[in-house]
């Protein structure tokens, strides 16, 4: 957070960013919800990285001229690579993960 010097009061106080979010164009909404759907599987097990790597390539899409046509291509680059590390990781730790306890 930030610090903002106030030279009347000599005194430091915080001052909130706020973030300016502007409404998700139905398009890319609508391409979002696609890829959501074709990794339906991986969202249920992963679904917070899922929305992680989908606002990642949306990001990245919106720095283009063209969002519409990197969107899909993007998000399914990044979402498959979650899918593989998914599998990685099921391969390595099958079944439950251990529950470490300190003693």
């Amino acid at each position: 957070m930030k610090l903002k010097f106030h030279d009347r009061s000599r005194r430091f106080t915080s001052k909130p960013r706020v973030a300016l979010v502007e409404p998700r164009d139905a398009r890319l909404q609508n391409l979002r919800e696609g890829v959501e759907a074709e990794f339906a599987g991986l969202r249920e097990a992963r679904e917070h990285l899922v929305k992680l790597a989908l606002n990642e390539a949306e990001a990245l899409a919106l720095q283009t001229p063209v969002p519409h046509l990197v969107f899909p291509l993007l998000a399914r680059e990044k979402v498959s690579a979650l899918a593989a590390w998914h599998e990685r990781q099921n391969a390595l730790w099958p079944g439950e993960q251990p529950l470490a306890f300190a003693e």
